[in-house]
């Protein structure tokens, strides 16, 4: 058998399969598995959906002949991997991805009122986690199934994984702890939802992330000496200091260094303008309750720092440090009261070159599949394929949906972009791992 004849057998065997997978997602999508260590929500109420999805993924894994381990590195949080052990002489693949979701947010505003719907409408199953990115743990997990069904065997070992945390940087729980356990390959590939705006892309690499805090410390005073703070003639700093005021000077300032970065900071795999600095949460508050009748004595500002995949990234957090202290020195206030920078996290880029052999892979299973070859573009986003490269992995990202969606109200992926993945993991796995 050909490896054409062989993708043409599996492909037609997951067209049988389309309801099956379809309602396999739709089940996943009902099971909530909100990440528990997500900020601000109860761990006690949230723990243990991870597992609940994972075991209702467990017999698709079964089905595809895989040996299954299933482990906790945390009570309640339970990885699921299954190993399809291959006949020997092929190289070895691993399917990655992630069965943690964010939370919903109001449940009113959803579809239905129900942001775990799975229903399917006008093509789109809709439901918290149906792109980002249950969507992908299905296909994957769905092509192994299919391949067993279609009676192909590969030479390779093809590892299919379904892993906790990865929505809160908890890699150690998840992703990293597979590396740990064993689970290594020739390659991998995270099923990430690729689309952006287009249907699902090859990303060989991604972006890297900071979060970083500025907290800026003013002087509280009563709100009615204001004007005596800030026009001339009045007392200024001596009596009280707008700690708001000090964290707007900053915000100004950080935004014509991300306008910079628009020009300066480029990558041939990414649109212009994806790399920012950009405030998503700004704090201020007065000692005391959180009422506006006191000058505040404090301004926290929370970034989300984006750099492309081939900066060096202590050379980027030194680039932000040495423009913010220019910025505080500009500031006689700021000067002497410098804010302080704390480095909360970093998520590093990973990158592959696209002339790896498994893009080139991939991409002759997308032009096999569909006829046309894939489109290369960065992951815009932060994923697993990190860690699996730092474990000495290779990796990429491909799989089904639109990235916008995730994260957002009404949720949905594209039916047809679920059944058209699975085909071309299977195609990738069979040209990979060789057939048996």
């Amino acid at each position: 058998m050909t490896n054409d004849d062989a993708i043409a057998r599996v492909t037609a065997q997951i067209d049988t399969m389309r309801d099956d997978i379809l309602a396999t997602l739709s089940t996943a999508v009902q099971i909530s598995s909100i990440t528990p260590k997500y900020p601000g929500l109860s761990y006690d109420e949230l723990v243990g959906g991870e597992t609940r999805c994972n075991e209702s993924l467990r017999p698709t894994f079964e089905a595809a002949g895989a040996v299954v381990d299933q482990w906790e590195e945390e009570p309640g949080r339970a990885n699921l991997v299954g190993v399809v052990k291959g006949e020997g002489g092929g190289r070895s693949l691993i399917f990655n991805g992630h069965i943690d979701t964010v939370p919903p947010g109001d449940p009113a505003t959803w579809k239905w009122e129900d942001p775990w719907s799975g229903r399917i409408e006008d093509g789109k199953l809709y439901g918290l986690g149906s792109t980002d990115m249950k969507a992908g743990v299905v296909a994957q997990a769905k092509a192994a199934e299919a391949l067993r069904r279609a009676g192909i065997g590969l030479k390779g070992d093809l590892i299919i994984e379904s892993v906790v945390g990865e929505e809160t940087m908890d890699h150690e729980r998840g992703v990293t702890a597979t590396v740990r356990r064993g689970y290594l390959a020739d390659a991998a590939i995270v099923t990430e939802p690729t689309g952006l705006p287009s249907p699902s892309t090859l990303a060989p690499c991604s972006v890297g992330t900071y979060w970083v805090r500025i907290t800026v410390r003013g002087k509280a005073t009563h709100v009615l000496v204001r004007g005596s703070l800030i026009w001339p003639g009045g007392e200024g700093e001596r009596f009280g200091v707008n700690a708001i005021d000090k964290g707007f000077f900053i915000y100004q300032a950080l935004s014509k260094l991300e306008a910079n970065w628009g020009f300066t900071k480029v990558h041939p795999l990414f649109r212009p303008g994806h790399f920012n600095l950009g405030v998503n949460l700004m704090v201020g508050r007065p000692p005391g309750p959180m009422v506006p009748f006191i000058v505040p004595h404090e301004c926290v500002l929370d970034y989300i720092v984006i750099y492309p995949p081939d900066d060096d990234p202590e050379g980027v957090k030194g680039e932000i440090t040495t423009y913010l202290d220019s910025v505080f020195d500009q500031d006689p206030w700021l000067a002497k009261n410098r804010p302080e920078l704390e480095w909360k996290h970093h998520w590093p880029a990973y990158d592959t070159p696209i002339d790896h052999p498994i893009c080139q892979t991939l991409d002759r299973a997308h032009l096999n599949v569909l006829g046309v070859p894939a489109i290369y573009q960065g992951f815009p986003a932060v994923d697993d394929a990190t860690y699996l490269q730092l474990g000495g992995i290779p990796s990429i990202s491909f799989g089904p949906g639109n990235v916008m969606m995730a994260h957002a109200v009404n949720e949905y992926v594209e039916c047809e972009e679920v059944i058209n993945a699975c085909k071309i993991y299977a195609a990738t796995a069979i040209d990979w791992c060789g057939i048996a």
